[in-house]
């Protein structure tokens, strides 16, 4: 089939010499084969440095006149890439440029470009740093992707407020901690991405708070092992947060809200061009939040400021620069201990925290891309990426354990004075090449990352698990019974020796990899791809460190076939890799382990069907999967007199599942975004024989939730909006043993099953919003989950957050 690009020009050709020397006003239409508008087209003037970009009815119109002959580029997602050159031959001054742009010869350009309208949540493309790009219909592998406007419509000030709505996905703590696909992702290996890039979010001890939303585009997890594309990765799926960019045209949004727990927020967005040529752009996303939260002993202050530049200083080239600071303060919620073993006996507000406790952390990131187009086809990309997290820490926490067991109504306690920072750098650098044929069109990665991680020489941590007394040393213990909240005298306290602080091994690694994304006869994409990792660690302390070493070579395969112009059947292949720290394998016996721990492996198999109704505006993704993982780490809950957590590795575990996964609107006054997910975990082989054929901690075998929102558009009810969502999550298994039956085999307790309903209503008139949201209707009391009888994390009681908003 040809390509369908082409400029039509209605009407006689006027002579070239009326046209001499005179500058004209290029506007036009931009349309697909069937007629219909294509709104977000780049159009390039090549060598005058006007860009812009089509209205939703297709149109265009560029603000300042230019002489001829000139090259006009356009470009848009799904789309073949388009080249025109006009002059005076073919210029039609009433009727301007008519272009039609044939879809599926092309994937995502470097820059993100996102294809919403009427505020849908549907979006259908993605680009992740250029690794891996396109619409997401053609892509062979699952993706949950949570949009600006559902993010908005929820009023999440934070990601772990999303989790719910992500198909395969649930919290596992308060914390940054997660389970894909009934794996988890949180402090050892839990890595977030940004744009791509590996930051230092939900990684060591920056994962105890989830990251803020104010600035985030889209939320997207990348469903199975990611090793063959960004290295170390746990292999039920990959977190990517996609900011938002600087704007061609000035904007500006402020919103402020109220509500339950005390709590007060606000934001600002804004952004535009700074100079007339608007080659030089700009962002400001800024949030701060005030609330005692629903839990006793607990306020907290977060502060986020996100500015983002884009700078175009000649054709092709692009810089894109973002800053990010974030500020907390407030406590470290540790959860609750479950007194007698009875999970309602105390009120969810209970803590253990005391009033003289705090938790103050800053987290400072920057980041800096360079693309370069080399030739028409012929791309290069440079990113790096520093995240700084620094925090200091004065908190009573259970030592996992309680005084009375098996009664379990006092628990052994420890103090933390901890003061501490590390570092996470990654740097990615690849070369883009897309080589387009009549029937066969390549799209060829090829780079190489390195990224690495480290605490500061200077961390410092003083730990105590007993106090004097009356002349007497006595365990500091918890009282369920009885609580005491008061300032406590540290000069009072036992401090012990030779304590480890609890930061990660210094690692770093680096990635080659060489991907292709095929396109045959428009029908059949496939995506080929192999990357080799080196990672390297050392322990911690001691002159001689101790460096480890581990290779991988991990290859990923998938295809996806269009059977229609709504159904696509995909299927894919990929491989996992999850390396130990040096410190497991020289000092294992510090972990409580007999001999070294090893890297862990893991493969997913996974098929399904995409698709697309109500003009592609709805999109329904069915898939199967099944995930093996071997030697992974798992914590026992046991501390040692190091203060360092002993682990265990488990032989082999399995992930075996289906998704359903619905996101779009049936009209544009109706959204939707509903998933349902079964999966059955199971422990194939285990140290501990009583964990063989269990399930895996933390992953419930039924998970589902849904939410619709409908907001009236024609009728005297215009502007206003209702929204409800419930959200079910089957029982699942606690992380660590709760004790032994007769014959001394382990047990494991189940955090109990719960369903929870939401609720919103909106009012939207001329460019402002006002947003009520219900959350928890029926007041609820359930667990999110957590690690056993001595912490666990409450999921918060009925509350109201009403805001209002306002865009200029």
């Amino acid at each position: 089939m040809k390509a369908l690009a082409f400029a039509l020009l209605a009407g006689a050709v006027t002579p070239v010499a009326v046209y001499a020397q005179q500058s004209f006003m290029i506007f036009g239409k931009i349309q697909d084969e069937n007629g219909n508008p294509i709104p977000g087209v780049t159009l390039t003037l090549e060598n005058q440095g006007q860009k812009i970009s089509t209205a939703t009815n297709g149109e265009f119109a560029f603000a300042t006149a230019t002489t001829f002959p000139v090259q006009l580029r356009a470009e848009a997602i799904g789309y073949k890439s388009q080249l025109l050159r006009i002059d005076e031959t073919t210029w039609n001054p009433k009727k301007g440029i008519r272009l039609i742009m044939e879809e599926g010869k092309r994937t995502l350009d470097e820059v993100l470009v996102t294809g919403r309208r009427n505020n849908s949540y549907l979006t259908n493309n993605m680009e992740l740093g250029g690794k891996f790009a396109g619409k997401l219909k053609d892509l062979p592998q699952s993706v949950a992707v949570l949009s600006k406007e559902f993010i908005e419509d929820k009023q999440a000030f934070t990601t772990g407020a999303l989790v719910q709505d992500l198909a395969g996905v649930t919290e596992a703590s308060s914390y940054d901690d997660v389970v894909i696909r009934g794996f988890k992702s949180g402090y050892e290996t839990g890595v977030r991405l940004v744009n791509g890039l590996r930051s230092g979010y939900g990684y060591g001890n920056s994962y105890y708070n989830s990251p803020l939303t104010i600035n985030l585009e889209n939320l997207e997890v990348l469903k199975g092992p990611g090793a063959s594309l960004f290295g170390d990765i746990v292999p039920g799926g990959t977190i990517n947060m996609t900011t938002k960019k600087p704007l061609e045209d000035f904007k500006g949004h402020v919103s402020f809200a109220a509500g339950s727990f005390e709590t007060m927020r606000t934001t600002v967005d804004l952004g535009g061009p700074l100079d007339s040529a608007k080659r030089i752009l700009y962002r400001f996303n800024a949030g701060y939040e005030d609330t005692k939260t629903f839990r006793d002993v607990n306020r907290q202050k977060r502060l986020m400021l996100a500015p983002s530049f884009t700078f175009k200083p000649a054709a092709g080239t692009t810089v894109d620069i973002d800053m990010v600071y974030n500020q907390f303060n407030g406590y470290l919620d540790r959860g609750m201990g479950i007194k007698e073993n009875n999970f309602y006996a105390l009120p969810r507000s209970f803590t253990l925290s005391q009033p003289s406790d705090f938790y103050n952390s800053k987290t400072f990131s920057f980041s800096g891309r360079l693309a370069q187009r080399l030739a028409e086809n012929v791309s290069l990309n440079l990113s790096y990426m520093k995240s700084i997290y620094q925090e200091d820490v004065n908190e009573h926490r259970t030592l996992n354990t309680f005084a009375d067991a098996p009664h379990n109504t006092i628990m052994n306690m420890r103090f933390f004075d901890r003061h501490g920072r590390d570092y996470t750098d990654n740097v990615v650098g690849y070369i883009k090449w897309d080589l387009l044929g009549d029937k066969i069109d390549h799209h060829i990665v090829a780079g190489i990352d390195f990224a690495q991680y480290r605490g500061d020489k200077e961390n410092q941590l003083r730990e105590a698990r007993q106090q004097t007394v009356d002349g007497k040393v006595v365990p500091l213990t918890f009282d369920m019974n009885n609580p005491t909240y008061t300032t406590h005298d540290l000069t009072n306290y036992v401090w012990r020796t030779q304590v480890a602080y609890p930061f990660l091994s210094p690692y770093k690694t680096t990635g080659k990899y060489i991907q292709d994304q095929i396109s045959i006869a428009d029908r059949l994409k496939l995506i080929v791809g192999l990357r080799h990792e080196h990672y390297s660690s050392e322990t911690i302390d001691g002159q001689n460190r101790f460096h480890a070493t581990q290779n991988a070579l991990l290859p990923r395969f998938g295809l996806t076939y269009g059977i229609n112009k709504q159904i696509n059947y995909f299927a894919s292949y990929s491989r996992g890799f999850v390396p130990v720290g040096a410190n497991f394998i020289q000092n294992y016996k510090d972990y409580g382990a007999d001999k070294a721990f090893e890297a862990e492996r893991s493969f997913q198999i996974e098929t399904g069907l995409k698709m697309g109704f109500f003009k592609d505006q709805l999109q329904m993704d069915l898939s199967l999967f099944q995930i093996e993982r071997r030697n992974m780490l798992i914590a026992t809950g046991t501390i040692n007199d190091s203060g360092l957590p002993e682990y265990r590795q488990s032989g082999k575990a399995l992930s075996r599942g289906v998704e359903l996964d619905v996101r779009g609107q049936l009209t544009k006054e109706f959204q939707v975004m509903a998933n349902y997910t079964f999966n059955h975990t199971e422990v194939k082989a285990s140290s501990v024989a009583s964990e063989v054929g269990q399930a895996l901690p933390g992953a419930p075998k039924n998970m589902a939730s849904a939410w619709l929102k409908y907001v009236f558009s024609n009728t005297s009810l215009k502007g206003l909006g209702f929204g409800t969502g419930v959200y079910y999550v089957d029982s699942k298994r606690m992380d660590n043993s709760i004790g032994k039956d007769s014959e001394g085999n382990a047990l494991w307790g189940q955090w109990p099953s719960y369903t929870t309903v939401n609720a919103a209503a909106y009012y939207h008139i001329g460019a402002m919003k006002m947003a009520l949201n219900l959350n928890n209707v029926f007041d609820k009391y359930y667990f999110l989950g957590g690690f056993d009888y001595t912490r666990a994390f409450a999921g918060a009681p009925r509350n109201i957050m009403v805001s209002i908003g306002y865009s200029f």
